[in-house]
C-alpha cells in the first residue's frame, strides 16, 4: 500500500531538535497611530478661536482700564496732589509769618519792659517833682507868713499887704499839688489869710494873731507831708 510508506516517517524525522530554544518570543507590534477625525479637528479650532477671542476682549478690557486708570490719576489724583502740595507750600509760609511775628511780639515786649521800666521811672520823677513843688510852696508860704508878721510889727501894713497877696497866689499852689482828700486844710488856710487881710484895716493886733495861727497851720501841714522842716 503506498499510502503506508508515505506515512511512516524515520525516527529521524521524529526527533525532537536538539537545539531548540525554550521559548520563542513574539515580536512586539506598535499600537496603530490614531487618526484625527474632521469633527475633533472642527471642535479643536473652534476652542481656539473662542480662547483667542476671551483672551483678545481680555487685553482689551485691561488697557481700557489701564487708560481710565491713568486718566483718573492725571484728572483726580494730580489736581488733588497739586492742591496738597500748594496747601503745604502756603502752611510753610504761614508757619514762616507766625515765626516772624513771634519774633516781632518778643521784641515788643522787650520794648515795652524796657519803656514801662522807664515810665516807672517817670511816674517816680514826676512824683518826685511833685513833692519837691510841694514843699517848696509850703516854704514859700511860710516865709511870705514870717515876713508879713515882720512888716505888721513894723506897722508897715502896705508892705505886709503885698506880701500877702502873693501868698494867696502859693496857697492855690499847694491846693492844686495835694491830693483831693487833703485840700480841705487848704481851704481853711485861704479862709484864715482873707480875715487877716480884713483885719489889717482896723486891727493890726488881731491879724498878726490870724497871722501866727495860719504860720502854725502851714508848720503842720509839712510836718505831715514830709516829716518837719
Amino acid at each position: 500500500m503506498p499510502d503506508i510508506e508515505n506515512e511512516i516517517s524515520t525516527p529521524e524525522e521524529n526527533a525532537i531538535p536538539a537545539e531548540m530554544p525554550a521559548m520563542i518570543e513574539e515580536p512586539e507590534t506598535a499600537a496603530p497611530p490614531i487618526e484625527e477625525t474632521a469633527t475633533d479637528v472642527k471642535e479643536e479650532s473652534r476652542a481656539r478661536r473662542f480662547f483667542r477671542k476671551v483672551l483678545r476682549w481680555t487685553a482689551g478690557l485691561l488697557i481700557v482700564f489701564g487708560l481710565g486708570f491713568t486718566v483718573a490719576i492725571f484728572t483726580l489724583y494730580q489736581p488733588t496732589l497739586q492742591r496738597v502740595e500748594q496747601g503745604k507750600s502756603e502752611l510753610a509760609q504761614a508757619n514762616e509769618q507766625i515765626e516772624n511775628l513771634d519774633g516781632q511780639i518778643t521784641n515788643m515786649e522787650g520794648e515795652i519792659e524796657s519803656l514801662q521800666a522807664l515810665e516807672d521811672q517817670n511816674l517816680e520823677l514826676i512824683a518826685a517833682q511833685k513833692g519837691l513843688s510841694l514843699h517848696v510852696s509850703i516854704l514859700n508860704a511860710r516865709l511870705d507868713v514870717a515876713n508879713a508878721l515882720l512888716s505888721l510889727s513894723e506897722e508897715d501894713d502896705a508892705q505886709a499887704r503885698i506880701i500877702l497877696d502873693k501868698t494867696a497866689e502859693t496857697l492855690d499852689t499847694i491846693k492844686d499839688l495835694l491830693e483831693p482828700d487833703q485840700r480841705e486844710v487848704v481851704t481853711a488856710m485861704q479862709q484864715r489869710l482873707e480875715l487877716v487881710l480884713a483885719e489889717m484895716e482896723n486891727d493890726s493886733y488881731a491879724a498878726q494873731s490870724d497871722l501866727d495861727v495860719l504860720a502854725t497851720s502851714l508848720l503842720q501841714l509839712e510836718d505831715a507831708l514830709f516829716g518837719g522842716p
